[in-house]
């Protein structure tokens, strides 16, 4: 392959052991999609089960020293002296082990500043990051798939992988011509294991457009929208049983802990299948849905667009209790990796559109409003021209439009008047960041073009 930039990879524990991660990183005018299979051991015998608790025991001996010197130190750096040489001293792990531990503890730093260290506060699980110098994939004569693990200069381990549907679905990706450079070791003994492959840049010229709003009622609510016609081809819904659903667990979490703080055993236990069950589901579902788009980009030769959310989790103070829960349930990571996954495999174009006014936007008039009604919170009124129609529907129309818009500022095309939305009192710039480099002087040159509506 050619020169790539640094993977990307889980840095810290894995919270499941099934945990799928995908990344995307551009180079050039190709993708590198990256994706982290957890494959299974086959039971270890006694040596390399005490290899491997005396292995992940000294890592966590690590992460606590590094630990207790973060409140001293002002960078990575920094931590870096004051631990290495007393570490390197004592530990029998590897320097490149050690320097993966200070990485880990460092990504700490923001929790114990805001939950303060008291002495007791330290690491309880982890995954060990390991480059190509400290492992190696071969099988035996038999044909198990082994790892080599090495724990410590000279000092090595095998673990063996069963060859079960995980295994079967990570040799595919390996015939299919992924690659991979790097693992995680679990302490469980299983190997999470990172793949990636280039695939080329797809051009966006199609004439549909499939736009995405994200929300926590619906998980995505979508709009195929014609861009020779300006008119809405379609409009769906998907995922709404995953908010139901969430709602169900959070009500029956609640009972648990209810419990479980009166000292219920079994209470606890319940806790933790539940935590595990309730991923599971949104990581399903989410992925199935991202097929389904997929899939309806892929019937009408569209191609896909998505809001740009940066800290979409919401802040005490800034919202309500119940309005900061819905927001925090709406699995919008996981689902746009999925997306990006799926899109990258079947070479279905994916466009990210910045959110700006995507939920205040009329798009019958162009008048920026408050966004959701007060009244009722799935509908948008307008307060000017007086279009009353609902939220999400609504959103997912701007973000097809906008799209569109931004592609032709970007690409500098001159002909805007198939994508402009309303007949009178709407600017080209309405969706658009006043302070976008070169945006101003392309749209004047369109403010006074006829405007076609798409909805009648």
């Amino acid at each position: 392959m050619s020169s790539q930039p640094p993977l990307i990879v889980p840095e810290f524990c894995l919270s499941h052991p099934n945990a799928i991660f995908k990344f995307k990183l551009p180079v050039n005018n190709r993708e590198v999609v990256r994706k982290c299979i957890v494959l299974n051991n086959l039971k270890l015998t006694n040596r390399k089960s005490n290899i491997l608790d005396n292995f992940f025991s000294e890592y966590l001996k690590i992460l606590d020293q590094h630990l207790l010197k973060i409140p001293e130190s002002f960078s990575s750096i920094d931590l870096h002296k004051l631990t290495y040489l007393d570490i390197r001293k004592t530990s029998f792990l590897s320097s490149d082990i050690v320097q993966e531990a200070r990485k880990d503890s460092w990504k700490m730093k923001r929790y114990i500043e805001r939950s303060g260290y008291n002495g007791k506060f330290g690491f309880k699980s982890c995954s060990i990051r390991l480059n190509q110098r400290w492992f190696k994939f071969f099988e035996t004569k038999r044909g198990t798939p082994c790892f080599s693990i090495t724990y410590s200069p000279k000092k090595k381990f095998v673990i063996p992988t069963s060859k079960d549907r995980q295994f079967q679905r990570f040799e595919s990706f390996l015939n299919d011509g992924w690659v991979f450079d790097n693992i995680s070791l679990l302490v469980n003994g299983k190997i999470s294991v990172v793949l990636e492959k280039e695939f080329p840049k797809p051009e966006i010229n199609q004439r549909f457009v499939v736009g995405i709003d994200i929300g926590s009622s619906t998980l995505a609510s979508v709009t195929v929208f014609d861009t020779q016609t300006s008119k809405v081809v379609k409009q769906l819904y998907f995922g709404r049983d995953v908010a139901k659903r969430q709602r169900k667990y959070e009500q029956r979490r609640n009972k648990l802990k209810s419990l479980a703080d009166k000292g219920s055993h079994r209470a606890k236990q319940s806790l933790r299948k539940l935590k595990y069950k309730q991923f599971n589901f949104v990581k399903t579902r989410s992925g199935q849905i991202s097929k389904e788009i997929v899939n309806l980009a892929k019937s009408y030769n569209a191609y896909i667009s998505i809001e740009k959310l940066k800290n979409i989790r919401a802040k005490k103070g800034k919202i309500n209790k119940n309005g900061r829960k819905k927001i925090n349930i709406i699995p919008y990571g996981k689902f746009k990796e999925f997306l990006k996954s799926n899109s990258e495999m079947f070479q279905v174009p994916l466009y990210e559109v910045d959110a700006y006014h995507t939920s205040k936007w009329c798009s019958h008039c162009g008048e920026i409003n408050n966004g959701h009604s007060s009244v009722n919170y799935a509908l948008y009124k307008c307060r000017k021209c007086g279009q009353v129609v609902n939220s999400d529907r609504k959103a997912s129309l701007v973000i097809a439009v906008k799209s569109v818009l931004e592609r032709n500022i970007t690409h500098n095309l001159t002909n805007l008047g198939s994508i402009q939305i309303s007949k009178t009192q709407v600017s080209v710039n309405a969706l658009l960041r006043p302070n976008e480099v070169g945006l101003n002087q392309v749209v004047e040159q369109h403010l006074n073009q006829p405007m076609e509506s798409h909805l009648r």
